[in-house]
């Protein structure tokens, strides 16, 4: 009985199953920026400056307020203790007995640390950072970093071993940032942006909380001036990626998955494996030129060659030589394609039949390309509408 169940579990499988054969074709483009400029102006320089000036006079200003407020309140408290003394004193010197039990603890002024002051002048500077394509020099764009006072420092710790060799594993968390500007000749600005973010500092190990206290009571000057250091180098170095994206012309290597179909049963798919082939072949042109002119008549003749094979496509029946799987994996090539040409009504086609098509390979594929599909019409029309 098991053996007749296995043999029907086999004549259930699909007979046209055709084999989806997965390339990768890897070529090289010019990832187009999001902002254009002349080639006259197409050289840069670095300004790193800061703004803590506000900052510094506002926590002078509440550590004033701070140190007034407590010493209102000693004055008062000790006014109050003061009186309860001087009844306790003229009791004793009436009864001659001694009042010290019911003395009350005397005040104390609260302690109000100064605020530590952002620092002024800065060492930090934005050497190391490139703009693709760009020269260093003084008559194009002016890239101004603008360096924010440090705030939302946090500190944590992790209680690590057990009994004597319990240890407190600190680690500090602090927000720093700075505003990026792109300044053209002219004064306009043409981007900006706030970069940096939070940054996390491990501060070590300490075998009780109070022994970190006291390192920090001894080192919070020091402390703060290091991650303040930290913190804006890390800033402006952050940015790195992002001023490249927005402004070069950056030389970058795709990784495209490509489709074609496997011999299967007595079906001819030369043509598949042709129309394949000419699109590898337009793919790795596609980085000869930043506007892939010199590749775009052979992308044209390999687009070309697969809706020549899609006229036979029947969505209906698994069983002709191209179905809907097969039909929307050349969906998936017309999108890749129409991408290299900037036929980008054409990609959203693609990708919406892609998209509404039943065959989940082809759709799962599709869906991860979309956000690359998307920055490269955004990039193109930049450059070239």
């Amino acid at each position: 009985m098991k053996k007749l169940i296995f043999l029907a579990c086999i004549y259930a499988l699909p007979t046209s199953a055709q084999n989806i054969d997965d390339n990768f074709v890897t070529f090289d483009y010019t990832q187009l920026p999001l902002t254009t400029v002349g080639e006259d102006l197409r050289s840069y320089r670095f300004e790193v400056v800061t703004d803590v000036e506000g900052a510094n006079m506002d926590s002078s200003s509440t550590y004033q307020i701070r140190l007034d407020n407590a010493v209102s309140v000693y004055q008062k408290r000790m006014e109050t203790w003061l009186t309860k003394m001087s009844l306790l004193q003229q009791q004793e010197n009436s009864s001659g007995l001694s009042q010290s039990m019911n003395y009350p603890v005397k005040p104390s002024l609260q302690l109000v640390l100064k605020p530590i002051q952002h620092t002024i002048t800065t060492n930090a500077t934005a050497s190391g950072i490139k703009i693709s394509a760009f020269n260093e020099g003084d008559n194009g764009l002016l890239v101004k970093y603008t360096l924010l006072p440090i705030k939302n420092v946090k500190f944590s710790y992790s209680k690590k071993g057990a009994n004597a060799s319990t240890k407190y594993d600190y680690k500090c968390s602090y927000t720093l940032q700075a505003k990026m500007e792109v300044v053209d000749p002219s004064n306009t600005i043409l981007f900006e942006k706030t970069v940096g973010g939070t940054q996390i500092k491990s501060l070590g190990k300490y075998k009780s909380t109070y022994d970190f206290a006291k390192w920090y009571m001894n080192n919070r000057a020091s402390f703060y001036s290091q991650i303040e250091s930290e913190g804006r180098k890390a800033a402006i170095s952050g940015s790195a990626g992002t001023l490249d994206s927005q402004f070069g012309y950056i030389n970058k290597s795709r990784k495209a998955e490509m489709y074609s179909v496997k011999k299967y049963k007595d079906y001819d798919y030369t043509d598949v494996i042709l129309a394949y082939d000419q699109t590898s072949e337009a793919l790795l042109k596609v980085g000869s030129s930043r506007d892939r002119s010199e590749a775009l008549d052979d992308l044209d003749n390999a687009r070309e060659m697969w809706l020549a094979i899609l006229e036979e496509s029947n969505l209906q029946n698994k069983k002709e030589r191209i179905n809907a799987k097969i039909s929307a994996m050349i969906w998936c090539n017309l999108a890749e394609i129409a991408v290299w040409m900037a036929d980008f009504n054409e990609v959203d086609n693609q990708v919406s039949k892609t998209m509404n098509s039943g065959v989940f390979k082809a759709k799962s594929h599709i869906k991860g390309e979309k956000p690359f599909y998307a920055d490269q019409k955004t990039r193109w029309n930049a450059n070239f509408e």
